[in-house]
């Protein structure tokens, strides 16, 4: 399982970003190789529109089976993850990506 979580910073300790489109970027986490990769979503998050359908096309060329965010995740975004088949989790709390991770990839 792929799962890709909203944060803050790079890195297991970066806090979970409670703005999905507007996260500074996104951290992938690969189950099968235990690796954990970023996203910048600097070119993104200074757009005035479009962040959320953005930031969920992303998770689909990144092929998610999980989205995780701290806050939710907006109603296009939202939409175009559910299309996606992505188990969506939101208001995920003030916690780190690594938390996030352990939370919620039994889900």
């Amino acid at each position: 399982m792929k799962i890709l979580v909203a944060a803050k910073r790079e890195g297991w300790d970066a806090p979970v970003s409670d703005r999905f489109g507007r996260a500074a970027g996104f951290s992938l986490y690969d189950e099968t190789t235990g690796e954990l990769t970023w996203h910048s979503n600097e070119e993104n998050k200074q757009a005035e529109h479009g962040v959320g359908i953005q930031a969920a096309q992303l998770a689909a060329i990144l092929n998610a089976d999980m989205v995780i965010t701290g806050g939710n995740f907006g109603p296009k975004a939202g939409e175009v993850l559910q299309k996606t088949g992505a188990k969506l989790v939101d208001y995920a709390g003030d916690i780190t990506v690594k938390q996030a991770i352990e939370k919620y990839k039994t889900r």
